[in-house]
């Protein structure tokens, strides 16, 4: 029996929630490990113990878990973690790694790691910070942004005098790959992209000393998204750091159990690794990439000659953390000259969808502005596995805000999904409109120009979208009439200057992975994938005009009329309206967000992405709880205006009948 830290009520050992009070009881791992044991070891050789560590007794008169513990089974050093099952007090603590299965008695709270790092002074840089991380921690930290949830999140680290604790998520009710090898569930594209996975991460744990994590059957997970990922980092014995050829067996034990069709050639690259003819990961992930081209498209890529000599390894980027992406490169259809004439055009932003093809001015300081901090990424292969779309989920909610009387803003959010179960699986198709307006105007104006906008849009695209994804010309005449409705009211009732209500717009339309954009005013579109969060749309402002004009930002938005709308629906005529449209490409999971500037404000997104975007991503998590939290969050930081959200999740897998399809 263990105690709900919510409660104090007892539970059986298997519970996952408190039979009592139903809270969820978060389980986690802690991993002990003796400091410069023999058995694993840290590549971070020297590193001062954690500010934070606390004191305990030496390592020589410790015999079992017991001596970590207070009496109430909690560790020493960081007493919210109780240990779950008692009979772990009597492990013994020997020369090799010990875990134990551990219980946060503090769920709602941020972790140890995260309130040292808010409380921390301003003026600690962050070498200083990784210092504090004790060594045996040390991969997890440095990994965790880049490669998160392939290595588990550090929740919490210290060390005593001769042990490092660890505390990450427990992952042991995962399924391992190799469950999913030995049920006959993989198909050979699908084994392809986590071959390809796995030899990337090799590339990226080699520095920590740690690929003998790959190694271990049991230690590889796979989440509910199909990624490969660890149950933990296991470090590498002293002295003897693993082999390809080491993998090499370890791959060649699946493909003796899956019997895969199509597999000549990937039979071919397991046997050149075990044979140790492959000594350098690059040219295994470059014949990865030939391996899947063929999958794909056998027609494509002919069969190697006898005497033709390997390709050329690809030298990976120096420090790069780069996570193992399916798929690093797609296109984003940049606007048409028509659209440009809008203040702001859209930018094609990396961090969402890397875009080699993309030509910017290096001297523009708005493509300058977003430029990808991984941009790296590309000098590693690529493996262009086919994507599609396996889920679409949306939510959306609206409220007046703290000082507004009433609401002006609406929107709209409407998801179809088709599904056809067939002996090659079940192809899915969807599409979804979602459409965000923030109205302006006196005498309940905005409110009216807001439903008026999403009302017209709304019926629009229900008659003239039937197909494919509308071209930009169909959108752009979906907007003008949604602007010339409201102009025209504005005109029967004589509205002039500020009384003339009008409203922005933001909306995203989408078929498959075919994404649409449109935006007038200053709503927003971010977009979050595993490179971060990424603003689409850049606002219809005199500031953000000023800045395009070739004004620095700071004397452009020192201006008092900085923030008014060059640009917003109803007002003006037709010709003077100008929408932004762009079509994009989504070829990874990514999470777009819709929202008003009652959101928007003072950065709040940006500063609040790991907390409140992040965990949206994971298909389990309630979307329409995410969207209470970020109201809550706007409330309690802005409140200011009405605040309106709409999220949008897109979760894709490779196509692995595509090549069929297309025969």
């Amino acid at each position: 029996m263990f105690v709900c830290p919510h409660c104090q009520s007892e539970n059986p050992l298997q519970n996952r929630f408190c039979q009592k009070c139903g809270k969820a009881l978060r389980e986690l791992q802690a991993i002990v490990l003796p400091i410069d044991g023999p058995s694993e070891c840290s590549s971070q050789e020297t590193a001062p113990v954690n500010s934070i560590d606390a004191a305990s007794p030496s390592a020589t008169a410790v015999a079992t878990v017991t001596t970590l513990l207070t009496p109430q089974n909690r560790l020493k050093g960081q007493e919210r973690y109780q240990l779950r099952q008692p009979t772990d007090a009597d492990k013994p603590l020997s020369g090799a790694v010990t875990i134990l299965s551990i219980l946060d008695c503090e769920p709602a709270a941020d972790s140890p790691l995260v309130e040292f790092l808010e409380n921390a002074p301003d003026d600690l840089d962050q070498a200083a910070i990784d210092q504090m991380i004790p060594p045996l921690a040390f991969p997890y930290w440095e990994l965790q942004e880049s490669l998160y949830p392939v290595v588990p999140e550090l929740q919490a680290a210290w060390q005593t005098e001769d042990y490092a604790i660890t505390v990450i998520e427990d992952r042991t009710t995962w399924r391992t790959l190799m469950d999913l090898v030995s049920a006959g569930l993989v198909e050979p594209l699908e084994l392809v992209h986590w071959f390809y996975e796995i030899i990337a991460l090799w590339i990226i744990l080699s520095p920590f000393a740690a690929e003998t994590s790959i190694l271990e059957p049991d230690n590889l997970r796979v989440d509910d998204d199909q990624i490969v990922c660890l149950q933990r980092l296991i470090f590498n014995p002293d002295d003897t750091p693993p082999t390809l050829p080491t993998l090499g067996q370890l791959w060649q034990t699946w493909l003796a159990q899956l019997a895969l069709p199509q597999s000549e050639r990937l039979d071919d690259l397991v046997t050149d690794l075990v044979a140790g003819v492959l000594d350098d990961p690059t040219i295994v992930q470059n014949r990865l990439v030939e391996i899947a081209d063929h999958l794909s498209d056998p027609a494509a890529v002919p069969p190697p000659a006898a005497d033709e000599a390997a390709p050329p390894p690809v030298e990976p980027a120096e420090d790069s953390l780069a996570a193992p992406e399916v798929l690093l490169a797609a296109a984003i259809a940049p606007a048409s000259e028509a659209t440009t004439i809008a203040d702001s055009p859209l930018l094609g932003v990396e961090d969402l969808l890397l875009v080699p093809e993309l030509e910017a001015d290096p001297n523009d300081s708005l493509t300058a502005e977003v430029t990808s901090d991984d941009s790296n990424l590309g000098d590693l292969p690529t493996m262009a596995l086919p994507m599609r779309l396996y889920r679409l989920d949306e939510a959306g909610r609206t409220h007046v805000g703290r000082q507004r009387a009433h609401n002006e803003d609406s929107f709209f959010a409407h998801t179809e999904i088709q599904r056809v179960n067939n002996p090659a699986g079940t192809q899915i198709t969807a599409r979804g409109l979602y459409i965000l307006c923030d109205g302006m105007g006196g005498h309940s104006g905005g409110e009216v120009a807001s439903q008026i906008a999403v009302t017209s849009l709304k019926e629009y695209f229900d008659e003239y979208w039937q197909g494919d994804l509308p071209d930009e010309d169909v959108i752009r005449t979906g907007i003008l009439q949604a602007n010339q409705a409201i102009f025209d009211q504005n005109e029967s009732e004589e509205r002039a200057g500020n009384a003339r209500m009008g409203t922005t717009l933001v909306m995203v339309l989408v078929h498959n992975s075919q994404v649409a954009v449109a935006h007038v005013g200053d709503s927003r579109l971010y977009g979050l994938t595993r490179q971060g969060l990424s603003q689409l749309t850049v606002d219809h402002e005199v500031g953000q005009r000023e800045i395009n004009r070739g004004v620095e930002p700071a004397i452009a938005y020192a201006r008092p009329d900085a923030y008014q709308l060059t640009q917003a629906l109803g007002p003006r005529s037709n010709q003077e309206i100008a929408p932004t449209i762009t079509s994009l490409t989504v070829s990874q999971d990514t999470l777009l967000v819709l929202c008003s500037d009652g959101l928007s404000d003072n950065e709040l997104l940006e500063s609040h992405v790991e907390s409140h975007l992040t965990p949206l991503m994971r298909t389990k998590v309630n979307l329409e709880d995410g969207v209470a939290d970020l109201i809550d969050l706007a409330n309690d930081h802005n409140g200011h205006d009405n605040i309106t959200a709409i999220v949008v999740r897109m979760k894709l897998r490779p196509h692995l009948n595509a090549a069929n399809e297309t025969d």
